[in-house]
């Protein structure tokens, strides 16, 4: 995990090396700990997790609703356990996002960012798990 000072008044947090369920909840803990500006999260949740991956991110998606404003879904197919755990997390509809490709995050970010906001990126995805 990583602290990035974009130099435009975006914070970034930089857990984009890989992911599991342990460190997952950690990058949301300190998530969390930002209180100023909203709190942004890009993931394509976690994979090679076996028959638990999808439950896993269900409560990934649980987790995410305390600590996220706003989240950046990567992969429609691999979003739906993450959706479902928001949705039960309460979280707003209004500011969940899925996209297809880190591209298009990246894109999207641009237009929701602003100064104050703190971004987790949470896991990266190899070309083999593209959608």
């Amino acid at each position: 995990m990583q602290l990035i000072d974009t130099g435009n008044g975006v914070t970034v947090i930089d857990d984009a090396f890989n992911s599991n369920p342990v460190g997952a909840k950690a990058a949301l803990d300190v998530l969390r700990g930002f209180t100023t500006g909203r709190r942004i999260v890009i993931t394509p949740g976690m994979v090679e997790l076996g028959p638990q991956q999808d439950v896993l991110n269900e409560t990934f998606g649980r987790q995410m609703a305390d600590s996220a404003d706003i989240a950046i879904l990567i992969g429609k197919r691999r979003a739906e356990p993450i959706v479902q755990g928001l949705e039960k997390g309460g979280f707003d509809p209004a500011n969940l996002h899925v996209v297809s490709t880190l591209d298009e995050s990246t894109a999207l970010l641009a237009t929701l960012a602003q100064p104050g906001d703190t971004v987790l990126y949470e896991n990266d995805l190899p070309e083999n798990y593209a959608d």
